[in-house]
């Protein structure tokens, strides 16, 4: 039935092609009609008969050929792009969207990193044609052949992506800034990756031969290290940064020439930074990594808070040195994998079971592994095994009870928090997860919430509210943070009214302010 099915859509595919090449669009490049038709079946045998189905032919084909009307001259390395809203007396056909036509060398990340830049303005991507042709070119980047079936061929990625129809000059100005940056961290990063994978396995030689700490710790950092190569991390940026003394002062200065992919650039982390506080305390320590967040973007591949993976450097007195330092986002598959698999978190893991005295075959012993292994992936990475333990503990005493909870981490770092908030099932509703990042973004005055929701078969769906960067340092306690913030998700989960107030008037310093700060946070709605 499958094959059937699938039988009936490529006939309806082809027979939709042939719809276009009856057309006869004529093309200014291509000599004969047989080279057009081929060139036309070729662009459009990945695209689905229904983002085909009901648009016109004639102007489908032209547009093709106004596609490779483009890409009549470029140079290797080059990335050529353009946006338009078609005309008749301009492209030779008219249409009701904007258009984004891309001609570049065939390279990973490409389509859905300018699909990310695009939704980031708010428009949606009505049509994606993305053929990969072999061109063959003269020494001044003239287009000559295509389809062409030799070892001097340069592969090629024709995009064109139809949005929504946007007239406003300015605002196809900043998508036009915003495309360019992205193909160029591209190429930065597909440029640099071996080097990056290279510089990644070099820093887990340096870590074996080192003779100091926590030996199970050392090696499993050494073996995370060697995971990550494996196509278990994107590699989209490298520096290399020695620590500084001057006078009573410690900077971080970046080495000259270190820099890797989207880092290779002078103008992302090319000066030296007085490191105070955390930073201080944080470059100081013995430890051998450092797994957080960066607190930028992703420009590549998906638009996720970077992954910031530090790797420390010793002298030879064992004292910190500096910093390896790599940014880039782990894979679907290493967010897929049981951590009890990966190198690192299989040792947070066992410490996590061994300080909390359980019997690994007892009940709560498994249900504490069950916790453990359906903990969100970046906590997990992230979480030092003393916040590990503290919040799965309150986690297992949570099982089976039909109560709001909320667990808050700061990042070693401060410069955001991470709350978990578990919300009885019946109760949860997209409404209530809207209003409960809304409270946590005013609270910590955050400047965004990047959120993920997973639902168990437990009572409880749990609502995992993922990295809240701050704009401000001056939050409040997080002791008194977390009063707050709890109070106020209780108030928003809660059926009764009269149990929100109970709730609140218990945690907070009377009734007064208990419901100012409410106010503050979010109204109480029955």
């Amino acid at each position: 039935m499958t094959t059937r099915r699938k039988r009936r859509a490529s006939d309806l595919s082809d027979h939709l092609i042939d719809q276009i090449i009856a057309a006869k669009p004529a093309s200014s490049i291509l000599s004969n009609r047989k080279r057009i038709d081929a060139f036309l079946a070729h662009y459009f045998s990945d695209v689905p008969h229904d983002d085909i189905e009901g648009r016109s032919p004639e102007i489908l084909g032209k547009a093709a050929l106004g596609h490779l009307d483009f890409a009549r001259i470029r140079k290797r390395g080059q990335a050529k792009f353009r946006i338009i809203n078609p005309n008749e007396k301009t492209h030779g056909y008219h249409s009701k969207f904007t258009i984004v036509e891309m001609v570049n060398d065939d390279m990973p990340f490409l389509v859905d990193s300018v699909s990310a830049a695009i939704a980031r303005h708010n428009l949606t991507i009505q049509m994606t044609v993305h053929p990969i042709f072999k061109v063959r070119r003269d020494g001044r980047g003239r287009l000559q052949d295509v389809l062409v079936d030799d070892e001097d061929a340069c592969v090629e990625s024709y995009i064109r992506f139809i949005v929504d129809r946007e007239n406003d000059a300015q605002a196809l100005h900043l998508l036009e800034q915003e495309i360019a940056k992205v193909l160029s961290d591209v190429r930065l990063a597909v440029r640099d990756w071996r080097n990056m994978r290279r510089a990644m396995l070099e820093s887990a030689k340096e870590l074996k031969v080192l003779n100091r700490g926590d030996t199970e710790l050392r090696k499993e950092s050494e073996a995370l290290l060697e995971w990550m190569v494996m196509d278990h991390f994107t590699f989209i940026g490298f520096k290399e940064y020695k620590l500084q003394n001057r006078g009573k002062k410690t900077f971080l200065r970046p080495v000259p020439g270190s820099g890797l992919g989207v880092l290779s650039k002078d103008e992302r982390g090319g000066r030296a930074v007085e490191l105070k506080g955390e930073l201080l305390r944080q470059a100081k320590s013995r430890d051998f990594l450092i797994l957080t967040k960066a607190n930028s973007r992703s420009t590549i591949h998906r638009h996720s808070y970077l992954d910031y993976i530090g790797i420390k450097t010793f002298d030879e007195d064992g004292n910190p040195a500096g910093e390896k330092r790599f940014i880039g986002l782990f894979t679907s598959v290493a967010y897929s994998e049981n951590p009890r698999n990966i190198p690192l978190l299989r040792l947070k893991v066992q410490r996590v079971v061994e300080k909390s005295g359980l019997d690994p075959a007892g009940h709560r012993g498994k249900a504490l592994l069950h916790i453990l292994d359906s903990y969100p992936r970046d906590e997990l990475i992230q979480s030092t095994v003393q916040d590990l333990a503290r919040t799965t503990n309150g986690i297992l005493n949570l099982q089976d009870r039909r109560r709001v909870k909320f667990f808050l981490r700061r990042d070693g770092f401060r410069r955001f928090f991470s709350c978990i908030v578990y919300i009885p099932r019946e109760k949860y509703t997209t409404a209530i997860r809207s209003e409960v990042e809304q409270i946590l973004k005013r609270a910590f005055e955050g400047t965004s919430v990047e959120s993920s929701v997973e639902s168990s078969y437990s009572p409880l769906a749990r609502r995992a509210c993922g990295q809240t960067t701050l704009a401000m340092w001056s939050t409040p306690h997080p002791s008194e943070s977390f009063v707050i913030v709890a109070s106020c998700c209780i108030a928003r989960s809660s059926a009764w009214v009269a149990e929100r107030a109970c709730r609140v008037r218990i945690r907070v310093r009377g009734p007064p302010i208990c419901f100012r700060r409410i106010r503050k946070y979010g109204r109480l709605s029955s």
